[in-house]
């Protein structure tokens, strides 16, 4: 009996706990985020700089609905190294190299609370790695695919503009790695209809 009335309140609260207004226009925003990244990886070097800058763009149409679209780039600075007299089968030499990613993705959104949403993406990373060794300028281009999730919570300023922070978790398949970066983010609705 007590298992009957547990599932008849779970139902009835279903119909009440995410209760939204239908008037509610459709939004096209654009969002940016600005913040700090930290690479996760399994390369084991001392030098290894795993600390960078991240940077989101987003432009999301946000319906009726809980659930919100769009398209992602952005930059995320993975690592650096810099090494003086390395030691090779081909001699010694100073080696420095690094990897940027830029995400093209599709983007979803959903709103849990009035000010925190659940953002995710996937699609493909533009890796891009420099270098130097032996006095000759490496450079190496590729593509992954990947995907990345969220949690964000923004604050509305006015009617337009709202500030806030956003947390993320961003996984590379080519090279099996990780990052983390924490963002501060700005909204501007742009258009409402």
């Amino acid at each position: 009996m007590k298992i009957k009335k547990v599932l008849l309140a779970l139902i009835l609260y279903s119909f009440t706990a995410f209760g939204q207004v239908t008037d509610k226009p459709y939004t096209l925003t654009t969002e940016v985020g600005l913040g700090y990244s930290r690479y996760i990886t399994t390369l084991d070097y001392d030098d290894l700089n795993k600390n960078g800058f991240s940077g989101t763009f987003r432009i999301m149409w946000n319906p009726e609905y809980l659930l919100s679209i769009g398209l992602e780039t952005g930059y995320q600075y993975l690592y650096s190294i810099e090494m003086t007299n390395v030691d090779t089968e081909f001699g010694t030499s100073d080696f420095s190299a690094s990897m940027v990613s830029v995400p093209i993705f599709l983007a979803i959104a959903m709103r849990v609370l009035p000010n925190l949403k659940i953002v995710a993406g996937s699609g493909m990373y533009l890796l891009y790695n420099n270098g130097s060794a032996f006095g000759d300028a490496l450079e190496s281009n590729q593509i992954s695919i990947g995907a990345h999730g969220g949690i964000a919570y923004t604050y509305p300023l006015n009617n337009l503009i709202s500030i806030g922070g956003e947390l993320q978790y961003s996984y590379y398949s080519k090279i099996q790695d990780q990052n983390i970066s924490l963002q501060f983010v700005f909204i501007y609705q742009l258009l409402e209809w």
